[in-house]
């Protein structure tokens, strides 16, 4: 992380929810928010590996979310009908989570309230200003970024395929079906419907679309990175159920669990590798993504072993290993942890490896191993 802080690296952590269970008015709203707690632990990790405050862009509900348990700590909220002392613990353990954070940027996420929506991280993520109240967004000078994103995540048919817009109906595919990541508030309309960023997305039939984050919105997000800034490394995090199916992967690899996909020479011995296009085929991109296309993510799941995982990099500061960590090796460290701390997910990737290895004759050599390059973390 040291390499990282003297390139100019900039981080985005945007913590979403379903508009359903935090965007409506407090008596509607659902007890515990789903990534606010875990956004505030990965602050926390950043700080401490080295990151400075200033490089760390928060999109969540942490001012919303907090007076919304005040609210009820001081029984303002009859209709939920839950004690008042449930609320306090909340927002205690809440608190607790966030400490640094909430100490560091006054109370509120540089994005929050209203500005937790979809426009918002895709203005954050490409630099255009254009996001909430004009405030930070990764600069055009920033040497690296990373993103991260927890959140509800699920995926739908496009309209004229199997099932029909709305249905859920399996087995999807990138020609027949969208993903997508849940966020608590609407994207606003812009004044030009041709312009406007769901204008090519298949969302016919779905209700709340503007509160959902698109798979074809992040790919065209990244795409308009790699011909403004093609040299610029990018590492994302992509945590939700169904998240492999955010990305466009083969579909042996996206039906995995948590996974890392490399684009280029920024971690050349990753698992799995592809190009984002033939117009830009060396842009430094690796995404990573803590479930298939077609499964769910344990709670916390791989966003708490990423995270702790770093962090635990980090406080070994002074060692010659900690300063020389690759991308790859604290994926795969992660990827140990998520294992360690998931048992039961750790049975399933080993059924998972041993079936393929059978079905396709793989030997376990190059698609199994993590060696080390000069990517730096």
């Amino acid at each position: 992380m040291a390499a990282q802080a003297q390139t100019n690296a900039w981080f985005i952590l945007a913590g979403g929810e379903a508009a359903s269970l935090q965007g409506g008015p407090y008596a509607t709203r659902e007890f515990v928010h789903t990534s606010c707690a875990l956004v505030g632990e990965a602050y926390a990790a950043l700080r401490a590996a080295g990151v400075p405050a200033e490089r760390i862009i928060t999109i969540c509900q942490l001012k919303d979310y907090i007076e919304y348990l005040r609210a009820g700590s001081a029984e303002a909220i009859p209709s939920q009908e839950v004690p008042g002392f449930y609320y306090k613990e909340q927002l205690e353990r809440t608190c607790a989570s966030c400490n640094l954070w909430l100490e560091e940027s006054g109370g509120k996420a540089d994005y929050d309230c209203h500005d937790v929506n979809p426009a918002t991280f895709i203005h954050v993520l490409t630099g255009d200003g254009g996001g909430g109240d004009g405030g930070k967004v990764v600069p055009a000078d920033a040497g690296a970024v990373f993103f991260g994103v927890y959140s509800h995540g699920d995926s739908h048919h496009a309209a004229g395929h199997a099932g029909g817009a709305g249905s859920t109906r399996e087995p999807h595919s990138y020609s027949t079906a969208e993903w997508y990541i849940h966020f608590p508030y609407p994207a606003p309309q812009a004044s030009d419907d041709a312009s406007d960023m769901y204008a090519f997305v298949a969302t016919d039939g779905q209700k709340s679309h503007r509160t959902r984050l698109y798979a074809t919105q992040i790919r065209l997000a990244l795409h308009s990175l790699a011909s403004t800034h093609n040299k610029r490394p990018v590492v994302g995090l992509l945590n939700c159920c169904r998240s492999g199916g955010l990305v466009e992967v083969r579909s042996d690899t996206a039906r995995s669990h948590p996974r890392c996909i490399s684009d280029s020479s920024l971690c050349p011995a990753t698992q799995f590798m592809r190009r984002p296009s033939a117009v830009q085929p060396d842009l430094p991109l690796s995404l990573m993504f803590s479930s298939g296309l077609d499964t769910d993510s344990l709670v916390s799941g791989f966003w708490s072993a990423w995270f702790n995982e770093l962090r635990h990099v980090a406080l070994r500061g002074g060692q010659p290993a900690a300063k020389s960590v690759t991308l790859c090796r604290l994926f795969a460290s992660a990827e140990r942890r998520y294992h360690r701390e998931n048992k039961y997910e750790a049975l399933n990737h080993l059924k998972e490896v041993s079936y393929r290895g059978r079905a396709f004759g793989l030997d376990g050599s190059s698609r199994f191993q993590h060696q080390s390059h000069d990517c730096r973390v």
